[in-house]
Parts: C-alpha cells; structure tokens; sequence
C-alpha cells in the first residue's frame, strides 16, 4: 500500500484584516517531516498508524500557520502547488490522506479545502480513496463531503486528541483498502455558530455530545461519527455547524439517518451552550480578581486571542489592570514588534517611555504610552519576547504574533506564573495546562476580532437565518 500524506492548517478570521502570508506559514517538506520527534498531530497520527500496518507511507508537504487573518491568494497557491507536485512526480498511489485545519479562508478562492481536494482529484483520479483529518472547527463544504471519501475530527476543545484524530483517520484508509471499498460519507450542515468556550468539551452539553460518538463508531456501518462545530469568527457562505458520519456504501440509509439523529439532538442543545467559565465586563473582572482570597485568578482577555486569529494587538484590558492599581499581577502577550524593537534596544533595568498597541490591526485607539522598566529579553521557541513592569503589572511584549496557551512560556522568561496572584492572558478558554494552576478563572468580554458576543459582530456572508443571531428560526434538518 503506497499512501500519501500532506498537510495544509490555517484557521482564519475574516474580522482580523491583516492577511496571512507565506512567510507567517511553518512549513516541512517530507525528509523533514520524516526525521522531525513525533509531536502529537493528527499527521503524526496517520503517519505513525500507517506505518505501524507496513504500509508504504510518503510525506509530501506540510504548512501551518497561527490562527490570523485571511491567507494571501499566493500563499495558498504555492503550498497547493508543493503538495500537488509530489502528487504528480511520486505516483501511483493506493490512497491519499490529508491533515487539514478545515477553516481556512483564501482571497479570491471560494472553498479553500474543496478546491485542494479538486486539484488532488484531478491528479489521482476518484477512484483510489482520499481520507482527511480536520480540526474541530472546521467549516465543512458539501465540495469537501464529495471529493473525500471519510473523514476524522477532534473530539475535544481544548484541542488535545489530534494525535487520536489522526489514527482514526489512517484507520478509515486502512479498513478501505483492504476492503477495497470507498465508504461514503453523510453530513447535515446545523445552522449555530458556537465559539470554543461555549462548547469545552469537559462540561455539558458538548461533553455528552462529543463523548457518544466513539459509541457511534461501534456500529458496524460506521466508520467514524463527529461533529464539526464550525468557527464563529470568519464570515463566510459556510458557516455553521455540522453532523457527518463516515460509513460503508451499502449502509447509505443507516447512515443517513444517524446523521440527521445527530444533527437534532445538536440542535436540542442549542440554548444550552453558555460559558463554560464565568464571564464578566472588563471592571467587573477586575474588581472579582483583585478581591480574590485564592490565586492565581486567570483572566482572558478573550476577543484578543491570537489561537483564534485575533491581532494580538488591543491594550484596553491591559491598560485597566495597570490603573486599577492591580499588584503582584502579569499580563501575557501583547505583539508589537516596534516595541519589542525599541525595548531590544536598551539595557536591562532601563527606564522607558513605550508606546504600545495597535501595531498589526492599525487601530489608534488601542495604542498608549506608558513608563515601563524593562525586566529581561529573552527568545522563547522562535519568538522574542521582552518583559517589562508598569506599576505592580509585569507584562510581555513579543517582536510577532504567537501563542499564549502555555504557562511555560511565562516560565522561560523567568516568571513563574503561580507566584502572581494575577494572571491576565489573551486567550479563550484555558489550556489544560493553564487550568491546572488556575484557583479562579475569569472570561473578560472584551472588544476585538474574537468579540465572544457574537450577535455584535458584522456578518455579512454567512447564512442566515443562523441561531444565535437570529433567535425564533427552525432547523428542518435534511
């Protein structure tokens, strides 16, 4: 069995206007992808699950990128082309698997994953299988449901089984070829949007959601049964989420009607999806954190989460914890590469008077001058980060946007998170990580391009009627 892998991830949010661009991608060509630690991706799972069943397994091309606007029309076509050459010159193939995100949005391309698997299509032809592993909040096409013949999702948020997505993957490319049958797959598109910290897949109702589709998947006619739950903040023609099962051909009834089984009892749920952490206005997290008797109280500043694609870029929050005349607390991460220049610049202990805010977003508003010390520079997995204090707040400042789901990060630059008694993050929901030093965690609803309110931002692609912005609609299923 000669299988091909290849991966393509970016999770885009059309609310944040700065384009993502082929030098913002992580990209690994196959040799490297090869000789790389496995790390726990879902193309770490297919790979290793391949291989494990002998199978002749050839990585091809891989790219992902943080969460951030939508991708140039360039960028998309020069890591489709590198995977689609290896397709070509590599060949035969008994089958195909593909690592995607599932909510990448391209300028000037109408279904991003629908048209990468067109073009694999048209190289390898329909009758060989093609199996994709998706993130969670993947926006699933009806583009996407023809061109593949199974599918595999993360069954949890926070996302920590992509290794087991990918496995269940490379088992559904197993099981058709040594069947020698193609399963089929069956989705209902649910109209709801549902961000990721209404749906933690720790509480109800995503919990009992998630947790009876490995109860599916028992059945004999099916394959894998998941849900997608779509991604809030891109708006687009596809928004939603969805039910979709893989199964055998000759079982397209049974399959079909699981799925709509599926899809209403997502739907029964709908109103029961709130916060899974409690949510407040910015002073009013405030005021709860600093009369906390527990600690350390993590607040996220949530419409800044750069996971989500945000700018990474507001200070508003920042600017209150620093007023409030907060004590003992840190603040992670704001991306200005003009103030991590001018900080980079000067000595350890330096006085300065730093202008910060708004550098990727272009937002005046956002930027504010304020006296810092500067307290270290350091470079943390290939991010440069500077930490300074204003008043009782020591916060960071990075040279490009990156993730905050780690603590040890904090702990690289020498901060010990559990030695504050308050830790501000732009982040959603918490990291398991983040949750398991957390006496107390707060959601700030704050203004940004990961705005959790979500009946305030400006949809205007995405279909409608659509629960929760439109509240009395019905769902037909089918």
């Amino acid at each position: 069995m000669k299988i091909a892998l290849a991966g393509m991830g970016h999770e885009s949010n059309t609310f944040n206007k700065l384009n993502t661009g082929l030098e913002t991608f992580f990209l690994v060509d196959g040799d490297e992808f090869r000789q790389q630690p496995r790390m726990g991706s879902s193309a770490d799972g297919i790979y290793q699950t391949l291989l494990d069943a002998k199978a002749d397994v050839v990585p091809l091309f891989f790219a992902r990128a943080i969460p951030s606007g939508t991708v140039r029309r360039d960028a998309y076509e020069y890591i489709k082309s590198r995977i689609l050459d290896r397709l070509k010159n590599d060949g035969p193939w008994d089958g195909v698997c593909l690592a995607l995100h599932g909510s990448m949005a391209v300028d000037g391309v109408y279904d991003p994953e629908g048209d990468l698997l067109e073009a694999v299509r048209w190289v390898v032809g329909h009758e060989i299988p093609v199996v994709c592993a998706l993130d969670m909040h993947a926006t699933v096409t009806e583009k996407m449901i023809l061109l593949s013949d199974g599918f595999s999702v993360y069954r949890t948020a926070p996302h920590i089984d992509a290794m087991e997505t990918g496995v269940r993957a490379a088992e559904i490319m197993l099981k058709a070829l040594t069947t020698g049958t193609k399963p089929i797959n069956a989705f209902v598109k649910i109209p709801i949007l549902v961000s990721g910290e209404q749906s933690e897949t720790r509480v109800n109702p995503a919990k009992a959601l998630f947790d009876v589709l490995s109860e599916y998947d028992k059945l004999d006619y099916v394959l894998c049964a998941s849900y997608v739950m779509g991604f809030p903040w891109a708006d687009g023609p596809f928004g939603g989420a969805g039910a979709l099962i893989t199964g055998w051909p000759q079982d397209h009834e049974k399959i079909t009607a699981l799925t709509k089984d599926m899809a209403d009892i997502f739907w029964s749920k709908r109103a029961e999806f709130t916060y899974s952490t409690p949510a407040m206005s910015p002073d009013e997290a405030i005021q709860t954190a600093m009369s906390a008797t527990a600690f350390p109280v993590i607040i996220s500043d949530s419409a800044d989460n750069p996971t989500a694609g945000a700018s990474q870029d507001t200070t508003r929050f920042l600017q209150l914890m620093i007023n409030s005349g907060m004590e003992n607390a840190v603040y992670t991460c704001v991306a200005d590469l003009s103030a991590y220049r001018l900080c980079a610049s000067k000595p350890i202990g330096s006085e300065i008077s730093l202008a910060l805010g708004g550098y990727y977003s272009g937002k005046e508003y956002e930027r504010f001058t304020v006296d810092v010390k500067l307290v270290n520079l350091a470079e943390v997995e290939r991010v440069a980060y500077a930490v300074v204090q204003a008043k009782g707040v020591t916060f960071t400042i990075s040279n490009k946007r990156c993730a905050t789901y780690s603590p040890d990060t904090l702990r690289a630059l020498g901060l010990e998170p559990q030695n504050f008694k308050i830790i501000g993050i732009k982040a959603g929901y918490l990291s398991p990580e983040y949750q398991d030093i957390s006496k107390q965690s707060i959601l700030v609803l704050t203004e940004g391009d990961t705005a959790l309110e979500l009946r305030g931002l400006p949809y205007i692609k995405t279909p409608r009627p659509m629960y929760p912005l439109d509240l009395d609609m019905k769902f037909n299923g089918i």
